[in-house]
């Protein structure tokens, strides 16, 4: 190869890795934002195409996914025992990946955003993938819109 064509490989290859580092970042975008307001509260969708929201579940912060397909809310094993909640009843659950078998019990207070429920049923399943799904128990007290890539989560009239 002549001293030119080895010039221009040199300079697609930076022109070519160049191209890819700029794609990379241009692609990364912002966390989603969570608005809050006193009755309602703004979210952006995620990177992962969900909606997730900040929470605790007794008093324990936990970032929620909200799961509209979800008919309670569900916690994973582990953070049922790190807030020191155990099984009431064993049941099977059905999910996206077949039947799961796991418990249920209550807790006490259940929040996110400026939303609080008491009393709350949750599911502890063994192999969650996420710490919490946002189930419809706790969706359905509160009124929900999309438009595009945002959620408003707001008291129902």
């Amino acid at each position: 190869m002549n001293k030119l064509g080895a010039t221009f490989l040199h300079a697609g290859i930076w022109l070519a890795l160049g191209l890819l580092m700029y794609v990379f970042f241009l692609r990364q975008e912002a966390p989603p934002t969570q608005v809050v307001g006193a009755d309602r509260i703004d979210l952006g969708r995620s990177r992962d195409g969900h909606f997730h929201i900040d929470g605790a579940i007794q008093g324990e912060p936990i970032k929620f996914l909200i799961d509209t397909g979800a008919s309670t809310v569900s916690i994973s094993q582990k953070l049922a025992a790190r807030i020191g909640l155990g099984c009431d009843v064993s049941t099977s659950f059905r999910t996206a990946n077949g039947v799961v078998k796991g418990c249920t019990s209550r807790v006490s207070e259940l929040e996110f955003g400026p939303f609080r429920i008491g009393n709350a049923a949750v599911a502890i399943l063994p192999n969650l993938t996420s710490e919490a799904l946002l189930g419809m128990n706790a969706l359905r007290q509160i009124r929900m819109e999309q438009e595009g890539d945002r959620l408003r989560l707001s008291i129902t009239e």
